[in-house]
């Protein structure tokens, strides 16, 4: 873990969604696994007081980091104002990450909705996948073809308008997938909002699939100090931050 200065190479929108933000850091690209995050101090006084967590959306072998957010309140609404040559404070890499290593035959099957879209695709870079399904309310949210290029395996969307992919919610491309033969010992990795991740554990818990879901909770500091980001698992509270994000299904009692 690492607290350094960085600063912006490049910060641009990328479609009606989403913003793209590269900077370039040896040591905070350092081992990075997909479904780790960093926590970035916005501006350098004290408004806004704390740091925001932002999890890798892609990391190269020299330094560059990227990371893919919107904007959801006043952070990322300073954030989406930064320009190239602008400094940041960041520290990282933080938490638990995704497994990537699976069980000989087994297809790995990632379900991703609104901000948890940047960790699957950085998950999908590095490891062969059955599918990655994503889920968004319209074209206007989709991906450019560029930002996908990499992925290594299939890309499924949903729209809740139907004006792309398939019309509905993601969890159908998912129940579609899973009738399929060769899906039948698939691993289910998910991340997004809580209520898109709720109906993804219930489908695999009633179809007795195994899987990980990260979970994504307020991060006031990080390193598991605050205690403002526990999840409650079977074997108690526990602070996302340093126990997660990633979880896997059979921990997990509610988000």
């Amino acid at each position: 873990m690492y607290d350094e200065s960085v600063e912006i190479i490049e910060n641009r929108r990328i479609n009606g969604k989403y913003f793209k933000l590269i900077f370039k850091s040896r040591r905070l690209a350092k081992n990075v696994a997909p479904g780790q995050f960093m926590q970035i101090q916005i501006e350098p006084a004290l408004d806004p007081f704390l740091r925001r967590p932002f999890s890798y959306y892609r990391v190269s072998s020299s330094g560059k980091i990227e990371i893919m957010y919107e904007v959801l309140g006043r952070g990322t609404a300073l954030l989406a104002r930064k320009k190239k040559g602008d400094d940041l404070r960041v520290l990282g890499p933080l938490g638990r990450g995704f497994t990537r290593n699976l069980k000989a035959g087994r297809k790995r099957i990632l379900v991703a909705g609104g901000v948890g879209v940047p960790p699957l695709v950085f998950l999908a870079e590095n490891v062969k996948i059955g599918g990655l399904l994503i889920g968004t309310k319209s074209k206007a949210e989709v991906l450019p073809k560029s930002e996908l290029k990499n992925i290594k395996g299939p890309v499924f969307y949903s729209t809740n308008d139907g004006s792309y992919g398939k019309k509905g919610y993601v969890t159908k491309l998912l129940l579609e997938l899973l009738k399929k033969p060769e899906f039948r010992n698939a691993y289910i990795q998910t991340c997004g909002p809580n209520v898109m991740m709720e109906a993804v554990i219930k489908i695999a818990r009633e179809a007795g699939f195994e899987g990980e879901a990260s979970v994504d909770k307020e991060m006031a500091c990080g390193v598991g100090a605050c205690l403002g980001c526990m999840v409650k698992t079977l074997a108690g509270w526990k602070p996302s931050c340093v126990e997660g994000p990633v979880f896997g299904f059979h921990e997990i009692e509610s988000l």
